[in-house]
């Protein structure tokens, strides 16, 4: 369950809500995750934020309802902490996340700080980085597809899927294959844990007021 000091509003838990429906609090949280289609896209590393974003509503923040919705970017709620929506982009490609992204934004840019979840070859499995809101998208495809719609004004989760052993197998093969057994026991025993951490610090306001100073 989510620490912090949210007031207690909302849907009852377990509701079946709709993006469209929903309204947000002031001092609110978007966390999103960006991938491509599920489900065929499912398990594989371009896709690991929104695995992420499953397992840590499945096994540690169960108060959040089922993810659904009639558009591109279901939803999750929770009665206890309404402050707070998880969201996944699940019906574009990677490369075109910056107008289902966009579009859901404008619902809640007024009351909420947004929050990318997104996959990152420039860290080693297991490892996870907060980069402050005007960061870079560091040549993620899915990024720039956002910076290009909307701006970069959005604190990122970058989840380590590492390089390809072999510098001369292609990025894109490698981002589309699916993990390994053993690499899907370093996501659940040390990437989770670590984003657990950073998701209740987020919830309580922590690193989604910063922003990137050249």
């Amino acid at each position: 369950m989510l620490s912090g000091v949210f007031s207690r509003l909302g849907l009852p838990l377990g509701t079946k809500v709709y993006s469209r429906q929903y309204s947000l609090p002031a001092s609110s949280v978007v966390i999103a995750s960006i991938g491509n289609p599920s489900p065929q896209y499912d398990g594989t590393r371009h896709s690991v934020g929104h695995w992420v974003l499953d397992e840590v509503k499945e096994k540690y923040w169960k108060d959040f309802s089922r993810f659904s919705g009639a558009s591109g970017v279901e939803i999750a709620t929770s009665e206890t902490n309404p402050n707070v929506l998880l969201a996944k982009s699940i019906k574009s490609y990677m490369n075109l996340q910056g107008k289902p992204i966009s579009k859901f934004w404008q619902k809640y840019k007024k009351e909420a700080r947004l929050v990318i979840v997104h996959d990152e070859l420039q860290i080693p499995l297991g490892k996870v980085q907060i980069r402050r809101r005007n960061t870079s998208a560091r040549g993620h495809n899915g990024l720039r597809s956002i910076d290009n719609s909307m701006g970069n004004d959005y604190t990122k989760i970058a989840i380590g899927i590492g390089k390809p052993a072999a510098k001369h197998d292609l990025v894109s093969d490698y981002v589309l294959s699916k993990f390994t057994k053993n690499e899907m026991d370093v996501l659940r025993e040390v990437t989770i844990p670590r984003v657990v951490q950073i998701l209740e610090e987020i919830s309580q306001g922590k690193y989604i007021n910063e922003r990137y100073e050249k």
